[in-house]
């Protein structure tokens, strides 16, 4: 029976609609991104907007005056960066940024820019356009010419082609891929290959349009959609479509307190996690409303982003979410803990996830066959989700499908098994610890593929299993690598995944006397910054910590 604490908690998130209030972090990367944007498009109407987003970021940096991802973030060079840009008197920001480049020259500052993010170019080259366009710059035509070349006119290529080709950029940013290039082509002086790349800004221009959604969020995320906007500016097309559409995107979503967050919310991803556990509580109406839900909200076209066809689910229910391979999974969870059978939906959505597979048997999470950069490749965490999805459908399966799948699960466990760290642990892809030297959580994704291989009796899983047991600290809590440091999130996480195993009884016990004050008090547990987002940007969700309270607390 679930905590009732944890479910009123829970159940009065709901929207009108049914769905859950995703509560993401304010974001001080977006916030300055989406704020040089405004200022950049330079018209009286977005006035109040750059006041607004202004005094945000002048009232959230630490008391040294830098900036993190979250206010709960400790400071880093981005973040901080991007202030500066939005905010050019923040002298104590602008200082810090030059002992750290040693000067503000365009070739020290893009030098310390890759050496950030090294050969993945999705977030550094568009940082270097963003202070280019912004004037930051002495020389901004030298600026210009001299970063990294975007090569935009690649996206008027076949789809599926991008997988076999050296893209600087990972799946999901083919927009800045182009919105940049254009904006260096402007810059690129008079000559036959000008010309020959001029050819194909048309035919970018309407890829772009398709993979705009009709919000104009790319991504319904302002970072990407702001950076976009910003390209276009200096691509001299202010006036196209495209960038108004951004524009106001950044517009609508600008929170009341001036702020963005790291994209506009969680709502479908939230919901089906919260739904997984509450399902056992609703009635028999509540769940066939919650069916119905699921099933509207699946995508029924081949995605104009990414070019997958239907079956998955996407993050948020917006327009601009892509569906994904750990939102999919959740979505089949919650769908079997609500009685859905075997039905066409979720046929739909395990061949959705069998089509993803890559050749090393993992799961990547957008495309497949994209993996010579990080955020593209086949990961743990995604790849253990899949295989619980699927399991709890496998024995009802079309007999053909049926084969498909269990072939699809033993690939799983293979790459599972050879991606396994030494010491028994798993690096997930898309949850780290920020406080970690390398960004890294070993812990949190550990739990997370033992509690979705539940039942699976492998040597692999035991030494996964032995591994949580040595890393729980003597407080009864689990969280980094370092011994010291607790979180109420990834303490959640291993109890869920350690309460199958007898042997783990006594350190069950200890984490739930750890967490039993956030149970009885959800809304004190702390906001903690554990998911990552395009390259190592941090955001909160203040829904993860009672979901996964609400599954560690609850007796099965």
């Amino acid at each position: 029976m679930i905590n009732k604490n944890l479910k009123d908690y829970l159940l009065n998130m709901r929207e009108a609609d049914g769905f859950f209030e995703s509560g993401l972090s304010d974001s001080p990367i977006s916030t300055a991104i989406a704020c040089v944007a405004l200022k950049i498009a330079d018209h009286p109407k977005y006035a109040s907007q750059i006041k607004a987003a202004e005094a945000w970021l002048e009232a959230n940096c630490d008391a040294d005056g830098l900036y993190g991802d979250t206010v709960e973030s400790p400071p880093n060079l981005t973040a901080t960066y991007l202030a500066v840009m939005a905010l050019p008197t923040a002298t104590r920001a602008k200082a810090f940024l030059e002992s750290q480049f040693g000067s503000f020259a365009f070739e020290d500052v893009k030098r310390g820019l890759l050496a950030e993010y090294g050969k993945d170019l999705t977030f550094s080259v568009p940082l270097l356009a963003l202070a280019t366009a912004s004037g930051f710059f002495e020389d901004t035509e030298a600026a210009w010419h001299e970063m990294p070349r975007f090569p935009f006119e690649a996206a008027v290529l076949p789809e599926g082609m991008f997988k076999h080709m050296n893209l600087p950029v990972v799946s999901y940013a083919i927009p800045a891929l182009i919105c940049v290039g254009l904006a260096q082509l402007n810059h690129t002086k008079e000559g036959f290959i000008k010309s020959l790349r001029s050819l194909a800004v048309k035919k970018a221009l309407r890829v772009l349009e398709a993979k705009q959604p009709e919000d104009g969020g790319f991504l319904e995320a302002a970072p990407l959609t702001g950076f976009c906007a910003i390209c276009l500016y200096a691509a001299g097309m202010q006036t196209h479509p495209v960038t108004q559409k951004a524009l106001q995107f950044l517009i609508d979503t600008q929170r009341e307190n001036g702020a963005w967050p790291i994209d506009r919310d969680l709502r479908q991803w939230v919901t089906t996690l919260a739904l997984t556990i509450l399902a056992p509580e609703f009635s028999e109406e509540e769940k066939a409303f919650y069916c119905k839900a699921l099933c509207q909200s699946q995508t029924k076209i081949i995605h104009p982003f990414t070019r997958s066809l239907p079956g998955g689910w996407a993050w948020t229910t917006y327009s601009g979410g892509v569906p994904d391979a750990d939102d999919t999974p959740s979505a089949l969870i919650a769908l079997h803990a609500l009685g859905e059978g075997v039905t066409p939906t979720v046929i739909n959505g395990i061949k959705w996830l069998l089509d993803l597979q890559n050749r090393d048997g993992g799961i990547p999470t957008f495309c497949r066959g994209w993996g010579k950069l990080p955020f593209d490749r086949s990961c743990p965490d995604l790849s253990a989700h899949t295989f619980r999805a699927i399991s709890l459908y496998l024995n009802d399966l079309p007999d053909d499908l049926r084969s498909r799948a269990n072939k699809a699960q033993q690939s799983i466990l293979r790459f599972l098994e050879t991606t396994q760290n030494p010491d028994g642990s798993f690096t997930p892809l898309w949850f780290g610890d920020q406080l970690a030297v390398d960004k890294t959580a070993p812990v949190y994704g550990s739990a997370v593929v033992l509690e979705h291989l539940v039942g699976i009796d492998k040597p692999f899983l035991r030494k996964t299993l032995e591994y949580l047991l040595k890393m729980q600290h003597e407080t009864g809590g689990w969280g980094g690598t370092d011994g010291k440091t607790d979180y109420v999130i990834v303490t959640a996480r291993c109890i869920a995944a350690l309460k199958p195993y007898p042997e783990a009884a006594k350190a069950v016990a200890h984490g739930l006397e750890f967490l039993r004050p956030y149970a009885a008090a959800p809304q004190t547990a702390p906001l903690e910054p554990i998911g990552l987002y395009f390259a190592h940007l941090w955001y909160s969700e203040k829904l993860y910590a009672p979901i996964f309270l609400a599954k560690a607390v609850t007796d099965d």
